[in-house]
């Protein structure tokens, strides 16, 4: 079992509100929405699909009886095209994570500090974030494995 698989197993087993976030016209992007909506299908969780502006949906996170956000996005981490990590708050603190770093920053301080969420990002290394292209084929191999490896599958 991966280390990320593990983890979000883990995440699964309290209540979680998926968050799928980024943008479907750039590429990779689309990756955070494609795999936060397939792994929320998959365990069984809420989804909320909030593209570009998760910050606009602060509300529904607070509302949402879930005690835990699990965002989803591409995430630059320095790591292979396509793989899969969850990371805790801290780790949003490096500049080099996420493709929305300031705003997921922000947020899950609002979300932790304020409404007492835990929050944490499963995030996904793209490879091409240019508009108008798809999403490359390391990358929606990758989502492939890992939402089979949910269901006792394969593992990644």
């Amino acid at each position: 079992m991966t280390e990320a698989r593990r983890a979000l197993l883990e995440l699964a087993s309290r209540d979680v509100l998926v968050v799928g976030i980024g943008n479907p016209q750039r590429g990779d992007d689309a990756a955070g929405l494609i795999l936060g909506r397939a792994v929320a299908e998959r365990l069984g969780k809420p989804y909320l699909e909030c593209e570009e502006v998760p910050e606009n949906y602060l509300a529904d996170m607070h509302q949402s009886p879930a005690g835990t956000v699990l965002f989803v996005d591409a995430v630059h981490m320095s790591a292979e095209a396509g793989e899969i990590r969850v990371l805790d708050l801290d780790e949003l603190a490096d500049p080099g994570v996420s493709t929305h770093k300031s705003s997921l920053r922000l947020l899950a301080g609002l979300l932790t500090e304020h409404y007492g969420k835990r929050v944490a990002l499963l995030g996904i290394q793209p490879v091409c974030l240019d508009w108008g292209k798809p999403l490359t084929e390391p990358v929606a191999r990758a989502i492939d494995r890992f939402v089979a490896s949910l269901c006792g599958g394969s593992s990644e």
